[in-house]
């Protein structure tokens, strides 16, 4: 008998499915995808963050003295991303999936706020229940 009869589905597998499933819903509902690069320049997260959370980090050096981390959160990098892009200034969304690398876990979703609260109810999928039960709370307010 194989290990997935014997104990169920692959919970990972499941996790990531639905991850996919719900960048998938906000591809369809105008968000652009993006992929930072898991390489960061560590600067940012410490002007931003403090000197508190180089403990958290993963730091090193690149050739030129510059100092370098695997992305400790996704909000910098994507950030940094939209104000190095042709839509800097402009209202925009994106939606995004990946690792980020600190001395603790930890997963979240941030948003662009649309120009009204009419055309964010109308472009804005709601988060379902299944995400609560990886253990994240609902939000308060989502509109």
């Amino acid at each position: 008998m194989s290990s997935m009869a014997q104990n169920g589905p692959d919970p990972r597998a499941q996790a990531q499915a639905a991850a996919q499933a719900l960048l998938a819903s906000y591809g369809r509902a105008g968000y652009a995808q993006i992929e930072p690069p898991v390489l960061q320049p560590a600067e940012p997260f410490l002007d931003l963050s403090g000197e508190d959370i180089r403990r958290r980090m993963f730091l090193t050096t690149d050739p030129d003295g510059r100092e370098l981390c695997l992305r400790p959160d996704l909000t910098i990098p994507v950030s940094r991303d939209y104000l190095a892009s042709p839509v800097a200034g402009k209202v925009a969304g994106f939606c995004y999936l990946g690792a980020v690398f600190r001395h603790r876990a930890g997963a979240g979703l941030n948003f662009s706020r649309p120009a009204s609260r009419a055309s964010a109810a109308k472009t804005r999928p709601r988060p379902t229940p299944k995400c609560w039960r990886w253990g994240s709370k609902p939000p308060r307010n989502i509109t």
